[in-house]
């Protein structure tokens, strides 16, 4: 069974390494294997997401937690920073649970729309957003939030070309 819940406090010191465990998918992307090594979201990150922000777990019946979300509103969307299931726990709809769930909280709390930064042509990135009713946008749609998160991606090192922003409105 897996139950989706708030996350609490006590949980931030699990959810770097499940990112972890989820950038190794990266090691199969050509040109992206970098990422599985790069630096993942502190554990003082995940404490201010989920005391200021939007955290959830799915939390797994005799696994204990497997993947996270968490993001924060904005005046416009509720937006996601990430999404990590553990590599273990891959194809299972976990992530979905997740995105679902952060779209029930955003209704709840008067917010339409749903807002993200990803890979593009990466199979469980963009491709999967899309799947899920996301839009791409370009650059004209952008807005300066969705632009300078896509700048301050790039002056971390993210390739630019291959990032883009997304919109889910419900």
């Amino acid at each position: 069974m897996i139950r989706i819940r708030p996350a609490r406090a006590c949980d931030a010191p699990l959810l770097p390494e499940i990112e972890r465990s989820a950038g190794e998918a990266f090691r199969q992307w050509t040109g992206l294997e970098w990422i599985a090594d790069d630096d993942v979201q502190s554990e003082e990150r995940h404490r201010a997401l989920i005391a200021h922000g939007i955290a959830l777990v799915a939390d797994l019946e005799g696994c204990g937690i497997a993947a996270f979300l968490n993001g924060e509103a904005t005046p416009d969307a509720l937006h996601i920073w990430q999404v990590a299931v553990h590599r273990d726990q891959h194809r299972r709809g976990i992530g979905r649970m997740l995105m679902e769930a952060a779209q029930h909280h955003a209704a709840d709390h008067g917010v339409h729309s749903l807002t993200l930064t990803t890979f593009r042509d990466v199979p469980w990135n963009e491709p999967y957003y899309r799947r899920l009713g996301f839009i791409t946008l370009d650059g004209e749609n952008l807005g300066p939030r969705l632009s300078a998160v896509l700048d301050a991606e790039e002056q971390s090192g993210l390739p630019t070309a291959q990032r883009c922003a997304m919109r889910k409105t419900f």
